[in-house]
């Protein structure tokens, strides 16, 4: 594979001095002078856009977008989106799905007339209040499995505060052997898989992380019965390891097979496979937003996931979906309220004595669940049933993502320059999720700041994310920034995390790290004119400082997304940095 190098640069208003040009002006956003584009029911018409250009995107799209068969036309479902969020966003283009869904007007007036009509009470209790939060929450548990495709038989609904929580009970509870236990997981992990790693390590276990070809190879020569992969396959085969990888990454929305899971889950049937060991975890909170899961066809043995990230409300419920096989794997040290049948206060040894609850779900769920919460979850699932369900979800962001990525991709400016720098898999043929990740460039190749584009574009009434969305394996190989540069930012006490800066990190030529996904070189001298027409040789230059972007912009679309929405970004983009 043609590995392709990446050298930026962040450009400032002394450079562009210096470059004999003005710096970009960005405006201040003027609500009342914009175009925000509001769709008026009166008129039956969609204000501020080029019509030749959305019917462009409708003769292309127009059976994917918008869910025709719930709402007939896009123009009905544009109408559907004002009515339930347009009041709240006042004009706003919200394409930071990823980091939270929205919740609609029916989601909000469901719950509210829930709790005005009924008396939720702790279910630790035999009263009318309390069985009815049991009933909400055990209706829930069933309403999860059947939206993840899974047999009540087989998985267990374990309800926790979020997804980052639930990944924190695996790796407590975890059965790590020193010395003989790995954990392995993916490079595109996020942060909150990330940190399982200190855990096992702190039981004296492995860790290690792989790309995606390493996995497909480990995979395919275990079950070849060919040669072992890594250490731990010539461990002791009493021990248990752990691999996790998110279904899709929250970076750039690139997306990893399920079948992976559901290959080294088969092999258990071996006894003498290495893989029957192996217990597998998939980090399901960006996918489960948009796309179909289907636990009987791909099974696994953990996955996680946050509610909020699918419609919005509520906050503070997360769930782990755990195979019934593989929990009562799982260790518990500490126990609370609620997952225990008798407890000892500790008076003597007799009194020193915990009971815990035999059903794997109330085991794990120390204290009481979040049933107000729960009970909500669903008018959550109601609203996305609304509009088709997950797979309708996966066509209609599918489209706008699409559309958006190529039309990102098509802005040049007058010298032909490329405007949009796109991070992620370029292949249409490869998995993506509806998000689409990048930088802007002046005209001569040099990357802007993702800090000030993100503040300009929230002056303007889009909402993006820049950083690296809490995804350094993901983030940083794309960005092309080597272990020395990570390293260098750990030591910056200016560095405050979530894309508040800075915005770049120098480092020497030769250390830079190759990406696969950036189909242009831009390359620059660090506060220096830019440097154009030379060839990859001069990465072997170890004098040589180059100044790379801590991160990027990120808009990420939902199942509310409207080609409006998008269609604000890419105006922003055009009036503001082509040049």
């Amino acid at each position: 594979m043609l590995l392709k190098f990446v050298l930026l640069v962040g450009v400032t208003a002394e450079l562009f001095e210096s470059l004999g040009e003005e710096a970009p002006v960005v405006l201040k956003r003027d609500k009342k002078a914009s175009s925000i584009s509001i769709f008026d029911e009166e008129k039956n018409l969609t204000s501020g856009i080029l019509k030749e250009e959305r019917d462009e995107f409708v003769s292309i799209y127009g059976n994917e977008y918008g869910y025709p068969e719930k709402f007939g036309s896009g123009e009905a479902f544009d109408k559907f989106v004002y009515r339930e969020l347009g009041v709240r966003l006042n004009g706003d283009a919200y394409l930071d799905w990823a980091g939270s869904a929205l919740y609609t007007q029916q989601q909000i007036d469901d719950m509210a007339h829930d709790l005005k009509t009924h008396v939720y009470g702790n279910p630790h209790s035999l009263s009318s209040s309390a069985t009815l939060s049991t009933d909400a929450v055990e209706s829930a548990r069933l309403q999860i499995l059947e939206f993840l495709g899974a047999s009540e038989s087989e998985y267990e609904v374990i309800f926790t505060r979020s997804c980052t929580d639930s990944l924190r009970l695996v790796a407590d509870a975890f059965p790590w052997q020193k010395d003989m236990s790995e954990f392995r997981y993916l490079v595109q992990n996020h942060n909150s898989v990330l940190g399982i790693r200190d855990v096992a390590r702190s039981h004296g276990a492995h860790a290690s992380a792989v790309e995606a070809i390493e996995v497909d190879s480990w995979l395919h020569y275990i079950q070849n019965e060919q040669i072992p992969f890594l250490k731990s396959d010539e461990l002791n085969d009493k021990a248990l390891h752990l691999f996790a990888y998110p279904g899709e990454e929250n970076f750039a929305g690139e997306m990893f097979p399920m079948d992976w899971a559901a290959q080294i889950i088969r092999a258990r049937k071996e006894k003498t496979n290495p893989l029957s060991n192996w217990r597998v975890l998939i980090d399901a909170a960006k996918l489960a937003a948009a796309h179909p899961i289907n636990l009987t066809q791909t099974p696994v043995d953990f996955l996680t996931m946050s509610f909020y990230k699918l419609f919005g409300a509520p906050t503070g419920v997360g769930a782990l979906i755990a195979r019934k096989e593989t929990a009562e794997e799982l260790t518990k040290c500490y126990w609370g309220g609620g997952s225990v049948t008798v407890a000892g206060a500790g008076r003597d040894q007799d009194d020193d004595i915990r009971v815990l609850k035999s059903r794997i779900c109330e085991r794990f769920e120390d204290g009481t669940v979040s049933f107000l919460g729960i009970a909500a979850l669903k008018h959550g699932f109601k609203a996305l049933a609304h509009v088709g369900g997950p797979r309708a979800i996966e066509i209609h962001t599918e489209a706008l993502s699409s559309y958006l990525d190529d039309r990102l991709r098509a802005l040049k400016h007058t010298n032909g320059q490329s405007v949009v720098l796109v991070y992620g898999p370029d292949d249409r043929g490869h998995a993506r999720g509806p998000v689409v990740n990048f930088n802007l460039l002046d005209r001569h190749g040099n990357i802007l700041s993702h800090i000030d584009v993100m503040q300009a574009a929230a002056d303007h009434g889009i909402h993006v994310r820049a950083g690296v969305e809490c995804n350094p394996g993901a983030g940083y190989s794309n960005l092309g920034l080597p272990p020395s540069a990570v390293q260098k930012l750990a030591t910056d006490d200016s560095l405050l995390g979530c894309g508040a800066g800075p915005a770049f990190v120098s480092c020497k030529a030769h250390e830079l790290l190759p990406t696969q996904h950036v189909s242009e070189v831009h390359f620059g001298y660090d506060g220096g004119d830019s440097v154009q027409g030379c060839d990859a040789s001069f990465l072997s230059d170890e004098a040589l400082d180059i100044s790379l972007p801590t991160g990027s912009i990120r808009a990420s679309l939902g199942y509310l997304t409207t080609y409006d929405d998008v269609d604000k970004l890419i105006r922003f983009v055009q009036t503001n940095f082509l040049f």
